[in-house]
């Protein structure tokens, strides 16, 4: 059965244990019966006994939102807070399920120039006007909407006047919570930033990375990795933007619905609410 996702990454949120879904490389376009999936995977990480209280799908292509309505729908009936994570503009039926569901909603965004964007996030993210203006319509929804700024890159992102028009973008939408990430560089992307920069632009980016082949990726030091955060926090607090201001990387304090108690991925109630 094709689920059409996978779990990417698993944290702690202010309110509990919270797991990062995203699209299964090489899926096809049919989600099949996600349902079952995903509680298998959400039962997986509650098997040590911490309950998984948010879900995040990240949604990187157009037929992910197919199963991400039957996931918001079992989210729902079982008492987890979804979050909707995507750089592309929802469909109506998307952005409709997310207001019934009482799903948050954060915007993937890197840079104002498309080109960049989608060097950084894919060549199916969106520009960020149009995503800004969707995050519009979600507010007006009574949705809430917040920023995943990144991935920053050294040598872009430290670069003057290569972050602030986003912000100050993101600013006059009223959206104010942002999360910071700082990316990796793999050398794929060190190419297409080469072609959306230029040669010298894009070679100081491997510089800073110490990228020297072709295979593999790097990281930045912690200490440089810190830095870039903190260059870009600075202007984004500039802008009137809040980090992480529930605590954690999840806006926990956009979370307003009011949601099923919540039910254990255990025993006669697994699938209560499934159609």
């Amino acid at each position: 059965m094709s689920t059409g996702f996978q779990t990417l990454n698993v944290t702690s949120s202010c309110t509990g244990l919270h797991v990062l879904l995203g699209s299964r490389a090489g899926a096809s376009g049919d989600p099949g019966r996600p349902e079952l999936a995903l509680a298998t995977l959400i039962g997986e990480h509650e098997a040590a006994g911490e309950a998984v209280t948010a879900v995040t799908l990240r949604l990187a292509r157009s037929e992910d939102a197919f199963w991400a309505q039957a996931a918001l729908r079992w989210l729902a009936a079982h008492g987890r807070r979804a979050i909707i994570r995507t750089a592309r503009v929802m469909p109506k039926a998307l952005a409709l399920a997310a207001r019934d569901h009482g799903a948050t909603v954060v915007l993937e965004m890197a840079h104002h120039k498309l080109d960049i964007q989608r060097a950084l996030l894919g060549p199916e993210a969106d520009a960020a006007p149009a995503l800004l203006l969707q995050a519009q319509h979600l507010r007006r929804l009574g949705v809430g909407v917040a920023v995943q700024l990144g991935p920053l890159v050294a040598g872009l992102h430290d670069r003057p006047g290569q972050i602030d028009p986003l912000l100050r973008h993101i600013a006059a939408a009223d959206i104010h919570d942002v999360h910071l990430s700082v990316g990796r560089l793999m050398p794929a992307t060190a190419a297409t930033l080469i072609a959306a920069l230029g040669v010298e632009a894009g070679f100081e980016v491997s510089r800073r990375y110490a990228a020297t082949s072709s295979t593999g990726s790097w990281r930045l030091s912690a200490r440089a990795a810190d830095g870039l955060r903190e260059a870009v926090r600075n202007v984004a607090h500039a802008q009137g933007l809040v980090i992480d201001g529930c605590g954690c990387a999840h806006h926990c304090h956009l979370d307003l619905a009011e949601r099923r108690a919540y039910v254990a991925v255990q025993g006669p109630e697994l699938f209560a609410g499934v159609p």
